[in-house]
């Protein structure tokens, strides 16, 4: 008998995959992964964080950190100024950089440059870059891998027929398990967290007004230290083209 290897992958997006959107050039997909044998210490971060911001803000731990409202061009939010509310996206982002079992995984379009079916572009290849970190991992624990994906519930998640098609190309039907299932991402930090960093990655090269000020660069910078540090950036443009770092630095979980 072979004890499961789990890992649950949540993902967000940011931008849309409409070409006619003059405000709108870059669709960001990006995804946080975690062992299940991790997901309890990850999920008591969470937790910890969210007391940090009761403490230090004032925040309700049931509040939803939305990124378009959070870091958006309100002057508050939650009765907090923008830069109270920068500092809270930083507990964030620290957060996910301190946690080893959290890995961070995101696909960038721009959409202009790219001909073809956006999304199912950006979900090929955020199931393709999860099932190489998960075959590429140390499955000591553990030795018979699953991929269980979860996504915003308000979002558009992969469709059924699409996902088959794409599981067999990828190889990756012995590892996804069923469909992706929506959760409403009130309820999910890991979801909230996803969507913070998709927010901040598109801010990277298609900054708002705010964004544009020095004094918000460094939350942007500690972002994409995070993917340096820890994560997967794999960049999509042209038909059928790609770009990636290829130094990932990744040790399994």
């Amino acid at each position: 008998w072979r004890m499961p290897s789990m890992h649950l992958l949540y993902v967000d997006e940011s931008g849309d995959t409409g070409r006619n959107n003059p405000e709108n050039h870059t669709f960001v997909l990006c995804g946080l992964m975690v062992h299940h044998a991790d997901w309890h210490s990850a999920q008591a971060g969470f937790k910890a964080m969210r007391s940090r911001l009761r403490e230090n803000f004032g925040l309700s731990k049931q509040a939803e950190l939305h990124a378009c409202e959070l870091l958006g061009r309100s002057p508050f939010h939650f009765g907090l100024n923008r830069a109270e509310r920068i500092k809270i996206a930083l507990h964030q982002v620290e957060m996910i950089r301190r946690q080893n079992g959290l890995v961070a995984i995101r696909i960038t379009i721009k959409k202009q440059q790219f001909e073809g079916d956006q999304l199912a572009a950006a979900w090929g290849t955020m199931l393709s870059e999860a099932k190489s970190y998960i075959v590429c991992s140390n499955h000591d624990r553990c030795s018979v891998p699953g991929l269980i994906i979860i996504c915003d519930d308000h979002r558009t998640a992969p469709a059924a027929g699409w996902l088959d098609t794409v599981t067999q190309e990828l190889d990756l039907e012995t590892l996804v398990l069923d469909q992706p299932f929506g959760r409403d991402s009130a309820a999910s930090d890991f979801l909230q967290a996803c969507d913070v960093l998709a927010y901040l990655t598109k801010q990277e090269t298609e900054p708002n007004k705010y964004f544009r000020g020095n004094n918000s660069r460094w939350l942007i910078e500690r972002c994409e230290r995070l993917f340096l540090e820890k994560g997967l950036t794999h960049r999509l443009k042209g038909k059928g083209g790609a770009s990636a770092p290829p130094d990932r630095n990744l040790s399994g979980s």
